[in-house]
């Protein structure tokens, strides 16, 4: 790829895209969210973990390998791990991961970061997709893959969370064909001596699932029920798990019946983010941003997103809520879109100096001043 312009022609097309670049940033410009960046590796479907100031997409398929109109989808499935560190807006590629996976999911504990499931295939026919029940564990600092103890199950399209330095892998759909059976099972993985325990079943058997844990709660959030009916049905339910009483409650159902949101959590909030809803013909895309508050057992509906996104994945890092990329709705069809946006919700895990940003209005104010 040329890196200056050796002619007129080139020259005009670099003229253009910096004026388009300006437009996109101008868009932004009145806005909550901040167009902070573009995806390194353009993909769907990726996992995310945050360790320090960094964050990390592992895994995923190509973009190219899934857009519309392809005779034959696919390959699913790639290693690529890549960093985004958010403190200097730059990206940096690591070791690859030494299974290729799609719909993988990743935690955190002590700074090495751990992957669980997903699926890989050559194409997106069932019977060549194959489901790996083997953990692995990154280690930043050396840049390196360990194989961990496998699985108990192999599972798709479940969620994660981590209490006490201990994994727990909810919900999500076993699957070996077309089908598939949506679950409520719950395994609890401990890294410090690499071993599995069968955790309390979730009350509500479920998958495609949003998961957050706010003091050492885990919180279960909508996701798709069982039995299947087509895709749905569609849940609002949400549902919280204590570890030390080893128990489950409902609380609040959710505002909308949305899926495939993205789930961060910021201080003591749980924030769903874009998603869709299904209108029977089709997928109504949102830009909707809801916020859970645990202590309350209440919802906020706040100000949108500048379009109707299905995020392909989110993290918080100091208060500041990343989106990687996703389906997006920009009013002339759903396109794959590159975009890292950042919102700030003006928390800091220290004090923090000067005033800090006024966006979102009054449910950022009493966050603020909580003690």
């Amino acid at each position: 790829m040329p890196t200056v312009f050796t002619s007129k022609k080139s020259i005009i097309i670099g003229v253009v895209v910096f004026i388009l670049l300006l437009m996109q940033i101008e868009t932004f410009a009145d806005q909550d969210w901040e167009l902070k960046t573009q995806l390194s590796t353009e993909r769907i479907t990726f996992a995310t973990a945050v360790v320090g100031s960094k964050i990390y997409l592992i895994g995923g398929t190509l973009y190219a390998d899934v857009k519309r109109g392809k005779a034959v989808r696919g390959p699913y499935g790639i290693s690529t791990v890549e960093v985004y560190d958010t403190q200097i807006n730059t990206w940096q590629r690591v070791a690859d991961m030494p299974t290729p996976r799609h719909g993988a999911k990743a935690a955190v504990v002590n700074g090495t970061i751990f992957v669980f499931g997903g699926w890989n295939g050559k194409d997106g026919d069932f019977a060549n997709r194959k489901y790996p029940v083997s953990v692995e564990a990154y280690n930043p600092q050396t840049d390196t893959w360990i194989e961990k103890k496998d699985m108990p199950v192999s599972r798709v399209e479940f969620d994660i969370g981590v209490v006490d330095r201990k994994i727990y892998i909810i919900g999500g759909a076993i699957r070996s064909d077309g089908g598939g059976e949506r679950i409520g099972r719950v395994d609890v993985y401990n890294p410090a001596i690499d071993t599995w325990v069968k955790g309390r079943e979730m009350p509500t058997p479920r998958s495609s699932l949003g998961v957050g844990v706010v003091s050492n709660r885990i919180y279960a959030i909508g996701g798709r029920g069982w039995p299947p009916v087509r895709i749905g049905p569609h849940l609002t339910v949400v549902e919280e798990y204590d570890s030390t009483s080893r128990q489950w409650r409902k609380r609040g159902d959710m505002l909308d019946t949305k899926d495939s949101f993205a789930t961060v959590v910021v201080r003591d909030s749980i924030y769903l983010i874009g998603g869709v809803i299904w209108k029977g013909v089709g997928y109504e895309y949102l830009a909707s941003v809801n916020v859970y508050d645990p202590q309350k057992d209440t919802w906020s509906d706040l100000p949108a997103m500048p379009i109707p996104l299905l995020p392909q994945g989110a993290e918080a890092v100091n208060g500041r809520i990343y989106v990687f990329g996703g389906s997006g709705d920009v009013g002339k069809g759903v396109e794959l879109l590159p975009d890292v946006v950042v919102y700030d919700t003006g928390f800091r895990a220290v004090e923090a100096n000067g005033k800090l940003p006024t966006s979102w209005g009054e449910l950022k104010a009493e966050r603020q001043n909580q003690p």
